[in-house]
């Protein structure tokens, strides 16, 4: 039987995991609403559009969803759906985000590394939202590589009281959107997207990038504390 799932994304700062609500952010998009289906195969698919570009695992190539070269990463800048480049502050991808080719001279390393990191999520939010049903074990351990050098998301625990004090790591996520046993899972997915762009991009930029993300964060975390590390390790 289908069953359907709307859902309201949560804003909040660098949700990478891509969903979003309520009205348009500094960017000027709009609000987003999905929807997840469960599909005959039983798997949980998102509604909207597959982000069209991304960085190739292991490569510098900016791809198409057939996995052609476009350009290089160091020549990608995220974009929203009517091509404006997006700011590098806390912000959640959107649907219709992607890739352009375009300078980077003049950008801070901040910049750059929020571009570089949006075009690795995008893949991932592809996988689990859209692609689910085809991805393998070896396709997923490829997207996930940067999150995997880093230790960003290592364990999973569902022992919480409520499905919020849950959390998924990399291979439990995957299992989990393998086989959802008819649930809808989009709880799930948007926190595990949210959580390891975000602690990717805590990784990669300056104390002081950390700062702002802890400065505006609209429930008055430190995300970049939360991660929980000692060490950045950038690209």
């Amino acid at each position: 039987m289908k069953k359907t799932a709307v859902f309201t994304g949560l804003m909040v700062a660098l949700s990478l995991s891509l969903f979003a609500c309520g009205g348009p952010d500094g960017n000027g998009r709009p609000e987003d609403k999905y929807a997840c289906d469960i599909n005959e195969g039983g798997f949980c698919i998102f509604t909207g559009t597959p982000h069209q570009t991304g960085l190739e695992p292991g490569t510098d190539g900016i791809v198409d969803r057939d996995g052609a070269f476009l350009f290089s990463v160091d020549n990608a800048l995220a974009a929203n759906a009517n091509g404006e480049v997006l700011e590098a502050r806390g912000t959640p991808a959107f649907d219709g985000d992607d890739l352009i080719e375009g300078s980077q001279d003049g950008l801070s390393d901040d910049e750059k590394a929020f571009h570089r990191v949006m075009a690795i999520m995008y893949p991932i939010r592809n996988a689990l939202m859209y692609d689910i049903e085809e991805l393998t074990q070896e396709r997923w351990d490829n997207l996930v590589m940067e999150l995997s050098f880093r230790a960003i998301k290592e364990t999973t625990y569902t022992g919480g009281p409520t499905p919020k004090d849950n959390y998924y790591g990399r291979q439990g996520i995957f299992d989990l959107a393998k086989n959802p046993e008819g649930r809808d899972i989009h709880h799930d997915v948007m926190k595990f997207l949210e959580e390891s762009g975000l602690y990717l991009l805590c990784h990669v930029t300056s104390d002081e990038f950390a700062q702002m993300l802890a400065d505006t964060h609209p429930e008055g975390h430190d995300p970049c504390a939360d991660a929980g590390f000692s060490t950045k390790t950038p690209f």
